[in-house]
């Protein structure tokens, strides 16, 4: 009794056509979401750097916002697009800044608009009243 053997020749392409469009389709999601953080990190320093200049300023917010706008267009470009640097209200002795913007986009497709929003004590500078 002759046994017919099953011919597998093209078995791997065909599972290669099944797999790829899944492997394609994880990775294309890993460099999107890198591109977020990216683009979460870049909202992050740009209202730090506003927080900064406008609790050394006495809290001058206009200051701060430019200076948030300034290097919003310096370190963005291309990471962090249409960047909105807002003045917040805040309680007494406080600034607030909140960043907003669109990272990269490999596909416009779900993804999401980052922001960040950062709070800091205005400086003080009191005499030393010493022993």
């Amino acid at each position: 009794m002759r046994r017919l053997r099953r011919d597998e020749r093209g078995a791997s392409a065909v599972e290669m056509a099944m797999y790829m469009p899944i492997l394609l389709l994880f990775i294309f999601a890993t460099v999107q979401g890198a591109l977020v953080y990216l683009g979460n990190q870049a909202a992050s320093a740009v209202a730090r750097e506003a927080a900064r200049v406008a609790r050394t300023n006495d809290g001058d917010l206009a200051a701060g916002q430019r200076a948030g706008q300034q290097y919003a267009a310096n370190i963005g470009q291309g990471i962090l697009l249409g960047a909105r640097v807002t003045p917040l209200a805040a309680p007494d002795g406080r600034v607030r800044f909140q960043v907003t913007g669109h990272a990269q986009e490999l596909s416009p497709i779900l993804v999401p608009e980052v922001t960040q929003t950062v709070e800091a004590p205005i400086e003080e500078f009191r005499e030393d009243t010493g022993p």
